[in-house]
Parts: C-alpha cells; structure tokens; sequence
C-alpha cells in the first residue's frame, strides 16, 4: 500500500480556498457547485472541486473523508471522472438535522442515477473504498476503516478517455462547508479475480 502524495495530484474546478499537503487536504465548498445530470433534476452541473491522478492500472483506492455540513445537498466523497456525461461518485450527503444519505451515483450517456440509504446526522467521518478491475468497479464503505461493506458493482466505458480517480466535495445550494480528507492510499486490487462457477 502507498499514499497518495496529494501535492502530485490535479484539479479539475480549484476551488479557492484550501490547505494542501502531502497527507491532507482541508476544502472549503463553494455554493451552487455539484455533480448531476439531468435525471429529475433536469440540470447538468459539473462544477464541483475534483482533487485527482490519472488511473492506468487496476488498483484500490481508500480515502477518510471528515465533514461538517450545514445544509441539504452538502456532500463529499470519492469520483470516478471521465467526461461530463460518464462519471461516478460515492459520498454522505447531508439531508437534516436527523440523516443524510450514504449515496452512489453512476453517470452514463449524460444521466445520472441515484441509490442510497439513510444514515444519522451525527456521523462526521466516513471511509470510502474503491477497487478498479479493468473498467469493473466494486465499491464499499466502512465507519471505523476496519471493517468494510459492499455498496455497488458497475461498469464505466472510458471510450478511449483517462480515468481521473479522485476526491471532491460540493455545495448546492448556497451553503459552503470544510470536508477534509485523509489517508489517501493506493493498492494492488484487493478485491478478488472472479474465478468461475
């Protein structure tokens, strides 16, 4: 395993305030930024702050997020970008006072989809972990970065784009708050080759 050296990454929408270093990043959100398109909502937005590295092999990827929200939407997590119309992300998103959602969202052929479930309020910390076979994604979350649970498989087409794996973090409605972002590692792919019946 190795960290992710985030002075070596790259933005995609900087936002403008923030602290940066090799081990941590502190992002303070912007109002009416996202990652959406279309479905119900009728809008595309994809204007969110994106912290990443190009990912060219298959891989694990663990991330802590810490956050404090303040209003409905506020959320941060981890992203898969390829184009505007073909991305994916995973994140606690803030509903009230008493739950947020713990969400997936995969992007294809400019729509988004949404699945979810309700978590308290109360939870500030997250960990999230992606793992990358080819264009196969198996993601999980964990509350103590011990113990992990399943919380989607799917596939994206890259069509002939990089891969931007990262972090990000975003406000839409007029709200700002501080994610922060910690142990940003890097593993072989720990999640097993399917071998067959």
């Amino acid at each position: 395993m190795q960290k992710v050296d985030m002075r070596r990454c790259h933005w995609m929408n900087e936002p403008e305030y923030y602290i940066l270093n090799e081990n941590k990043l502190i992002l303070a959100t912007e109002p009416h930024t996202d990652l959406w398109c279309r479905t119900y909502y009728d809008t595309v937005r994809t204007n969110a702050p994106i912290l990443y590295y190009h990912s060219t092999e298959d891989g694990t990827v663990t991330v802590r997020c810490e956050f404090k929200f303040k209003a409905p939407f506020d959320q941060c997590g981890l992203v898969v970008y390829i184009t505007e119309n073909c991305w994916f992300k995973m994140c606690v998103e803030y509903m009230d006072n008493a739950s947020s959602r713990l969400s997936t969202i995969v992007t294809m052929n400019g729509y988004s989809d949404w699945s979810s479930m309700n978590i308290s309020s109360d939870i500030e910390s997250m960990y999230f972990r992606l793992h990358r076979r080819g264009f196969d994604f198996k993601v999980e979350n964990s509350f103590d970065g011990q113990h992990f649970k399943q919380m989607r498989i799917f596939h994206l087409d890259p069509l002939g784009q990089p891969l931007r794996v990262g972090i990000y973090a975003c406000s839409p409605l007029d709200s700002s708050f501080d994610a922060t972002f910690t142990q940003f590692t890097f593993d072989v792919c720990r999640w097993q080759k399917y071998k067959g019946e």
